[in-house]
């Protein structure tokens, strides 16, 4: 098992505000396999990719769901939370991201490439005060390029205060939670985020798989699982 509720049970919130933050949803052995997954990439590397780390930010593993049948009760958990068809719910990216210690506490927001529609943020280890942030209010909208687009001094003259504004919603979440936001349309970032390890599954709708990381648009990959 891998939820203690159905996310879907928050659909309603995620429609109206394009973001939701389900507190205490994931069943505790998910807890402890993301926990496990965690530690043996630290011991290995195992998964990791140069294209992927961003020097002084963060390293990134492909994440690999512990059975074919969890990895089905994510995609229909999500697919109801989100509105996305299960038959259409494309995995765009599966990365446990690991955050340095040098990582800037307050670095610029951004939004996520056009095929990260959706963000979905498992957090695994989490600093005192590392928190995700999102702006739903400033400059929503879809980034129709296949690269993140970051928010400069151009964009909003006054950006070292962003975090200050009231458009800035911290969503402090703790392990256990889930946290759900329009990855591609809403600015957001993590805040003090210097060894922080979470777990982004980046879906969308419309078959875009940048990466080659859906495992369910492949049934080669998925029954490897």
């Amino acid at each position: 098992m891998l939820f203690k509720y159905e996310p879907g049970s928050a659909h309603k919130q995620f429609k109206e505000q394009g973001y939701v933050h389900l507190k205490d949803v994931l069943a505790d052995d998910f807890v402890d396999y993301m926990t496990a997954f965690y530690e043996e990439t630290q011991k290995t590397a195992s998964g990791e990719a140069e294209d992927w780390k961003v020097y002084g930010k963060k390293r990134q593993y492909v994440f690999e769901f512990p059975s074919q049948a969890v990895a089905e009760e994510f995609r229909d958990g999500l697919a109801a939370l989100t509105g996305i068809s299960p038959d259409g719910f494309t995995i765009s990216e599966r990365h446990l991201k690991v955050y340095d210690e040098a990582a800037n506490p307050w670095p610029a927001p951004h939004k996520d490439r056009a095929a990260s529609e959706v963000s979905i943020g498992l957090p695994v280890k989490l600093p005192e005060g590392s928190t995700v942030c999102v702006f739903p209010e400033l400059q929503f909208g879809p980034n129709p390029e296949e690269k993140a687009v970051f928010m400069t001094d151009r964009d909003h003259p006054d950006l070292e205060h962003i975090y200050q504004k009231e458009t800035c919603v911290m969503l402090n979440e703790s392990i256990g939670d889930l946290v759900v936001f329009l990855g591609s349309s809403i600015f957001h970032e993590r805040v003090k985020a210097a060894g922080a390890a979470i777990l982004y599954i980046k879906v969308n709708g419309d078959g875009r798989d940048p990466l080659g990381e859906n495992i369910f648009g492949d049934k080669s990959v998925a029954e490897a699982l």
